[in-house]
């Protein structure tokens, strides 16, 4: 018996095969025209088992009677159908409504659908924005919408992001787009940290406060039409963030994520590490040997004091550190990088959602704590939200949202403006980072002290060559000056909808965004009292108020089958007000580091500022809806705002906008699954800033001048006036666009033309000094924005298993200025350097040129070369080194998924657009980079020469000149012509060379060629990339999970491709005004961040 087993374990199987598995064929076509849909996903239900149709919608797939099939496709819905006892299943997909009709959050919070708005937008969802556990939104969206460009200051967490929508809109003002969460305008500011001298710390912007995790999505609002009912806001744009509500999942839902972040300091100058301080005879003579060391009084080995390293190659022999040690003469491989620390950072979220008919709740708690690079700086936040909505019987809704951020900063980054943009901050070859962590303070605690300077403890003064008080003065406010800001911001609304009729609806609202700020500054005592008083102590309390409000009255009606229309009026206010009050200590401390008022020296100093703002408006709309395929909108705004003069503060601003489903009217061939024209025009403007356009006299006293007499008071007039006659900066802008998709929603593409006229440029107009003032508010421009946008998206592979979603984003904008005032042909930005180089913005040119003087030239159209033996510039011309403006910017995005795996990856580029790092090429004057390190010797292609007695070199192959004088091997030659015509000869040593090309200055100080500083700014950057894992579903149910999912990833990872080497580019932005992120490399350095997620949902 026991034999037969194994025959009739046959036999049952062949007989039971019916009752496991079978063949199951059959055709997926659709419902809309009957054709046959390849590509179609055919799973068994509960499994990772299954195919897909092939050219003609025929598939076939092994199943049981018991299974499930479950057939998706992209732009379908998908069908669940029970196998049974059918062989053959024939399924018709029907077209899935939510993805024709795709909804889109537009200006004031109204949802409309994406085929019926006639203007460009782009939305981005919150996966996008939370993957790589970005501590801001802004910092998410590098490339993921075609025309916004984003830039933010390396820094970490309270540093400043740049947004930036379809080129400049401005010649000198704002060019940051309104911030409007959850329909409500939010304070959002800007950052211009430019002065180092008046604040060393590395500011931010209000947008920052905003939670990436309580994101649901972000829409741009990019013309003038889809932004004009924002009217004198818009005229950079909207962004439009709406946060997660807890709407869609039935029940109770509970989501958890955390994540931990870690940023190294990335792309750092190219350093060379051949030799250190100091030049050679060619240069200047500093008693130099001819090794180039100097000898000490003790007969030790030294170095010249000096900030240039063309000087001994490393020996590894001992030398006289300024530290007072001997020590090795090696190359530390130490940078001010070495300043500044790994940075970690955590984030975690947790929150609890409910949904039923009538109401839906959700609450959000976030935690995050950052790091950053600078050291001792980092920033903690408690970030709680609240959306809510719920219905009061059948025809009132009342939706609530508030969002609290609380917030500790300690220390915000400092700026390295001394180690970039000065010479004698730059840390040489040879010194150590640490040694400044060691030396910083002396024994007592007090500022390290030099040569001969006063102090308590003389034998520590710091006397050999080579000691950088800049770096050391760096590193004392790092350990010495502490601010610590705590600040509290509530953004709040409550917004109630109520159905008056069928056909008429009233939605009101009111909301606030309140922030309270208090910082305390805390600097120590650097000297002794017997010496001095020092320190200092103060205290800043800011507060910023936004109230605002408005009522909409919504009126729909559908007029037949075939008409409807729908008209929308109503009432919009906000008031901002903005109060600043600080109080310090006056002349230094009494006891040192106490720090309290009471230890001011002299009377401590106070003061009060406020600012008003109101606006207000008047609002209508009309819709019109023939078919479902041809819409059209008009719309209005009357503003008024109190920054202008009361008798000429009412303007208007019109839009209009229509788009047309082609695709339902025209029959298109089978692969076009949809097209849409749109068109559309509008007008949006920008104000001047608080205060700006008044002309008022300023009261001050000069006390009581006579005994028994009263206080003598008199007025003064302000340097800059304002001007009562300003008009607002209007953009008016037309734009026409093309979404198609294809191959069954499979491929799309969305194009976009717009062309933006800006007129009435808001600018301060230089006038002449008898007047009383310098300058006088004047609206003086006009400039011009045009450009193309294309936005491709794409599904290349779609299987059971295998995904790729791909998007890649495009947008050219060509800015050109079209007039300025009085006939003027050029408006002057900056002066760089006495006269080194200038950023003008010319006429019939875009914003930005920046202009250098040329290499001499003479008749004969050759370069002239100097009595010096360098290139003579041209102090009495100007040629255009480069433009400031992108020429082509925009994103590729690639999704992949593989069973329970997903990769992200996003690249953005930038192509044109020049910036000039100054710091950074004056490192190569100081002999600090690899470029300085060519032709320093025969095997770096440096030529032999000797010194003739007229002071010039001559090439040689000799081993010594004709009456003996040394030969050098550094030599270089310039092609050109002396001034008289004859050849250049003259050679010179390329620490000559270098030293002087490279410097400082305009033609009257130096031979600084500053075309040779402008670089264009192209790169293609991995910006993002994450690797996830699903945990699979029957091992996330054990755990009492719907989803857990795991992933690491990265930020700022590497150059693809660069222009530019020795930095990023990004390492200039230091402000949200354009012409302010040029030339400073002062800020922080970049750094890339790595990190790992968990998130689960319950």
């Amino acid at each position: 018996m026991i034999k037969k087993l194994p025959l009739l374990f046959i036999l049952f199987a062949i007989i039971s095969t019916p009752t496991w598995a079978q063949n199951i064929r059959g055709t997926v076509i659709s419902a809309a025209d009957g054709s046959p849909l390849p590509g179609v996903s055919v799973v068994i239900k509960g499994t990772t088992t299954g195919t897909a149709t092939d050219t003609k919608g025929e598939f076939s797939i092994n199943a049981s009677p018991q299974s499930s099939l479950i057939f998706s496709f992209i732009g379908f819905t998908n069908q669940d159908v029970k196998v049974g006892n059918s062989t053959v299943l024939n399924v018709v997909l029907e077209e899935d409504v939510a993805v024709l009709n795709e909804v889109v959050v537009t200006a004031l919070g109204i949802s409309k659908e994406q085929r019926a708005i006639g203007y460009a937008t782009s939305t981005i969802e919150a996966e996008e924005i939370t993957r790589t556990a970005s501590p801001n939104f802004a910092s998410a969206l590098y490339g993921k919408a075609p025309g916004v460009v984003i830039n933010a200051t390396p820094g970490g967490a309270t540093s400043g992001v740049n947004i930036n929508i379809r080129g400049f809109a401005s010649i000198t003002g704002n060019t940051q787009p309104l911030i409007v969460l959850d329909g409500v305008p939010i304070r959002s500011g800007e950052f211009r940290n430019t002065n180092y001298w008046g604040d060393q710390r590395i500011r931010g912007n209000g947008l920052l406060d905003i939670n990436p995790a309580d994101i649901e999505n972000v829409s741009v609002l990019k013309g003038a039409s889809a932004a004009a009912l924002y009217g004198s806001e818009a005229v950079n744009g909207v962004l439009l963030i709406t946060t997660k509500s807890g709407k869609g999942k039935k029940g109770l839902g509970v989501d958890f994520s955390t994540s931990f972040t870690h940023d190294q300091i990335a792309y750092l100058p190219r350093y060379q590490n051949v030799r250190g301080p100091g030049y050679p005879l060619t240069l200047a003579n500093a008693n130099q040997d001819e090794n180039l060391f100097i000898t000490y009084a003790d007969g030790s080995r030294g170095l010249i004091n000096t900030s240039v390293n063309f000087g001994p190659k490393f020996d590894g022999q001992p030398v006289r550190a300024w530290t007072g040690e001997m020590v090795p003469y090696s190359a530390a491989n130490s940078s001010y990088a070495d300043l500044f620390q790994n940075a970690n950072s955590s984030n975690v979220n947790l929150s609890v959602s409910k949904s039923t008919d009538n109401a839906n709740i959700r609450f959000s708690y976030t935690r995050q704590d950052n790091q950053m690079i600078s050291k001792f700086s980092k920033n903690a936040k408690n970030i709680a939200n609240l959306n809510s909505s719920f219905n009061i019987g059948k025809k009132s809704k009342t939706d609530i949202m508030v969002n609290y951020i609380n917030q500790n900063t300690h220390n915000r980054p400092y700026k390295i403006d001394r180690m970039i943009n000065n010479f004698s901050g730059m840390m040489d070859r040879f010194e150590q980072a640490s040694w400044y962590d060691q030396y910083y303070q002396t024994s007592l605690g007090y500022k390290f002290r030099t040569g001969t300077q006063a102090s308590a403890t003389p034998d520590e003064n710091i006397t050999y060559n080579g000691f950088r008080g800049d770096i050391a003065d760096y590193v004392w406010r790092l350990y010495k000056h502490n601010t610590d800001e705590l600040s509290n911001r509530v953004i709040a609304s409550i917004t109630e909808n109520f159905k008056i009729t069928n056909d008429l609806s009233i939605r009101a609202r009111i909301a606030t965004d309140f922030t309270s700020e208090d910082i305390q500054t805390e600097i120590a005592t650097e000297v002794p009292l017997v010496i001095g008083n020092s320190g200092s102590f103060g205290a800043n309390q800011n507060r910023f108020t936004n109230l605002y409000g408005d009522v909409l009255l919504t009126y729909e009606k559908t007029i037949n089958d075939a008409f409807s229309v729908s008209a929308l009026g109503g009432y919009i206010a906000r008031k901002q007000e903005n109060k600043y009050m600080s109080t310090s200590t006056n002349g230094g401390l009494a006891t040192e580091n106490y720090f309290d008022l009471s230890s001011s020296t002299n009377q401590a100093n106070a003061s009060f500022s406020r600012e008003l703002l109101i606006n207000d408006a008047w609002i209508g709309t009309v819709n019109l809806d023939y078919n479902g395929y041809l819409f059209a909108e008009g719309t209005i705004r009357k503003d008024r705002y109190s920054t202008m003069n009361p008798n000429n503060n009412e303007f208007y601003y019109p839009s209009v906008n229509t788009g047309f489903v082609i695709s339902d009217v025209i029959k298109m061939p089978s692969y076009v699954s949809y097209a849409k024209l749109r068109a559309s025009y509008g007008v949006v403007g920008n104000y001047p800033g608080v205060y700006a356009a008044n002309v008022a006299y300023s009261q001050a006293t000069l006390g009581v001048q006579q005994i028994g007499g009263k206080p003598v008071l008199y007025t003064t007039i302000p340097s800059n006036f304002g001007n009562e006659a300003i008009r607002p900066e209007q953009k008016h802008e037309v734009e026409f666009g093309l979404e198609t998709k294809f191959l069954r929603n499979r491929v799309g593409f969305d194009f976009s033309y717009y062309n933006a006229k800006i007129v009435d440029q808001i600018l301060p107009l230089d006038i002449a000094a008898s007047t009383g003032a310098r300058s006088i508010l004047t609206n003086i421009g006009t400039l011009r924005n045009q450009g193309l946008e294309l936005a491709i998206n794409a599904v290349p592979i779609k299987s059971n298993n295998l995904n790729w979603d791909l998007t890649l984003n495009l947008s050219k904008n060509t800015n050109k200025v079209e007039k300025l005032a009085n006939n003027s042909t050029e408006l002057l930005h900056a002066d760089y350097d006495g006269n080194a180089a200038q950023l003008r913005s010319v006429v019939g040119r875009p914003m930005g040129d920046i202009y250098v003087h040329p290499i001499l030239t003479n008749d004969a159209g050759k370069q002239v070369v100097g009595p010096n033996g360098l290139y003579q510039l041209d102090a009495n011309e100007w040629i255009v080194a480069g433009n400031a403006m992108p020429k082509l910017v925009g994103g590729l995005l690639n999704n992949f998924s593989y069973k329970n795996f997903q990769l992200n990856v996003v690249t953005d580029f930038n192509f044109g657009g020049s910036i000039m790092p100054t710091g950074i090429n004056w490192m190569i004057s100081r002999g600090l980079l690899e470029e300085s390190t060519k032709f320093m010797d025969a095997a770096s292609g440096g030529l032999s020469y000797y010194v003739n007695a007229d002071g010039k070199g001559v090439q040689t192959s000799a081993g010594a000149g004709p009456a003996g004088e040394p030969v050098y091997n550094d030599g270089m030659l310039m092609d050109g012509v002396t001034a008289t015509g004859e050849p250049n000869t003259n050679v010179i040593s390329q620490a000559v060379y270098y030293n002087n090309t490279y410097n400082w200055g305009g033609p009257q100080y130096s031979s600084s060629r500053y075309e040779l500083y402008v670089t264009k700014n192209n790169y293609i950057k991995m910006r993002e990339l994450s690797l996830g894992y699903n945990l699979p579903a029957s091992i996330a149910r054990k755990l009492g999970s719907n989803n857990i999912n795991f992933s690491v990833f990265g930020r700022n990872l590497f150059f693809l491709y660069r222009s530019i080497k020795d930095l990023d580019a990004e390492q200039t932005t230091s402000s949200t005004r354009w012409y302010e992120n040029i030339n400073n490399a002062g800020n922080n350095p970049s750094f890339r961040s790595m990190g790992a997620m968990l998130r689960a949902s319950f």
